[in-house]
């Protein structure tokens, strides 16, 4: 067997002289670190990783992934890899056989010297494509502030991963965790200011929205921050039994679509039977549970869906989307973001239902006011309306031809004041019988009218209670002359 030199070490490879090396790396990560502890964004912070830290140690690529939710990992940014690999990898679970995995399971450093040993231990790797088989890997464990993740390296050559390029490679990937999760917070908290002022500016609107379409367009300018590409508006119709779309905001807008059944396999009949928000975060996760609305999610072409309630003392009025042109994760901050828009949504829907049933009201007691007026004034009997007072609130044409004055000038006065030549001990004590026994009674009066004063006329009285909410509001009066 011949003889194979050792693999050059990295001061080896890179200088003749170890101690100046050193040096030169020590001043670069100094650099690095002030060039980190500036930036302000991840943005920033993966920039400067990328650009700089590959030269620092001499890799060919780099993959950050970050948690995505316990056990899982997201590739968030990747620098000389392929789109292959990518879109391969966009998700890495803890049980994983991948460096990347196990560097995030286990806590500690993977270090792959060579293709064989990387082969070896993780077969997946070997069947990339050319252009990302790396020669040589490591996979660095992430955790900062509670969050955790893996930053992967590839090396175009084997190494020798000495003691010394371990020890650097983990300071590197020290600071580069540091400034990604002080970038996380920075940005967290610049997000927050954004959704608080966009929150406030959302529920004044919001106040005085009148229709599900002012709704659907307010909700959709807040979830703007979000970079929803609509929003929709879902209420709860028929006999709270149905769920139709009220209105919808943004890419692909329209004013509304038939009903559908509570327990009808969609997004929203779903959320309002069961008043659980649903989060759907890709095409693959929207077709797997709704497969019946995969081509109307297709040609929208949206990504991802997120559907909250709209609540009114507890109880679901509909239901709010908001959909998102591609695939996105939703974090903590995201969900919250859309329930608190919601809650606006809930009040105003609730609001305008309100105001629509009282117009309502309102319209259909005015036409029974002018139904009922056009009758009384058509009746051919005299008809009045007493309140408790026995003061006249309303009497038709027939009644004041009896006393000849005016329908209107009847109002607010007794029958004493307006018909002195009748019995008024008998019109007192047929009003206040009914006033007390709340029943129906009838009783024949004798008279003189205004309009032939010494002709005497009798008349057949009806007197009846007059009831609003079982209580007997007033009396009512009619009156036909027999004789």
């Amino acid at each position: 067997m011949g003889y194979s030199p050792p693999v050059p070490t990295f001061l080896e490879k890179l200088r003749g002289d170890p101690a100046r090396v050193r040096l030169e790396r020590l001043e670069r990560l100094q650099g690095l670190t002030e060039e980190l502890s500036a930036a302000q964004t991840r943005e920033e912070v993966v920039r400067i990783v990328f650009e700089r830290a590959l030269g620092l140690v001499d890799a060919s690529a780099v993959v950050l992934f970050w948690e995505r939710a316990p056990g899982e990992l997201e590739l968030v940014h990747g620098l000389g890899v392929s789109d292959e690999f990518v879109q391969r990898f966009r998700r890495v679970l803890a049980d994983d056989t991948l460096p990347s995995g196990e560097a995030y399971r286990t806590g500690k450093p993977v270090w792959l010297a060579s293709r064989a040993e990387l082969a070896s231990r993780f077969p997946a790797l070997a069947q990339l494509p050319e252009r990302d088989r790396a020669a040589a890997w490591a996979a660095i464990p992430l955790a900062s502030g509670g969050a955790r993740g893996a930053l992967g390296l590839q090396f175009p050559e084997p190494r020798a991963f000495d003691e010394e390029e371990r020890s650097f490679v983990l300071a590197v990937a020290r600071q580069c965790a540091h400034a990604v999760e002080r970038a996380r917070v920075f940005d967290a908290s610049g997000r927050l200011a954004e959704r608080f002022r966009q929150l406030l500016s959302t529920a004044s609107v919001l106040s005085v929205a009148a229709t599900p379409r002012d709704i659907a367009a307010a909700a959709f300018r807040a979830l703007g921050a979000l970079g929803a590409c609509a929003a929709e508006i879902h209420g709860v119709v028929g006999n709270d039994d149905r769920v139709a779309l009220l209105a919808r905001h943004g890419r692909a807008a329209t004013t509304g679509a038939s009903s559908v059944p509570v327990d009808a396999p969609t997004p929203a009949a779903e959320v309002v039977r069961t008043g659980k928000a649903i989060w759907l975060e890709s095409p693959e996760e929207i077709a797997q549970r709704y497969p019946n609305l995969e081509e109307e999610r297709a040609r929208k072409d949206e990504g991802a869906w997120a559907v909250v309630p709209l609540l009114s003392a507890g109880r679901p009025l509909g239901v709010l989307v908001a959909s998102f042109p591609e695939a996105r994760r939703l974090e903590t901050d995201d969900r919250t973001f859309v329930r608190l828009v919601a809650q606006p949504c809930a009040q105003a829907l609730e609001r305008g239902r309100l105001f629509q049933d009282a117009a309502h009201a309102r319209a259909e007691a005015e036409w029974i006011a002018a139904m009922l007026s056009g009758m009384c004034g058509a009746a051919p009997i005299g008809l009045a309306l007493l309140d408790r007072d026995m003061r006249f609130l309303r009497v038709n044409a027939t009644f004041a031809s009896v006393d000849g004055i005016a329908p209107d000038a009847h109002v607010g006065r007794t029958p004493m004041e307006l018909l002195p030549l009748t019995p008024g001990e008998q019109i007192v004590k047929a009003f206040r019988t009914v006033l007390e026994t709340g029943t129906l009674l009838e009783r024949e009066m004798e008279g003189q009218a205004r309009t032939a004063p010494g002709v005497p006329h009798r008349y057949a009285t009806s007197w009846f209670p007059v009831k609003v909410e079982g209580e007997v509001a007033g009396v009512g009066v009619l009156v036909r002359e027999i004789g």
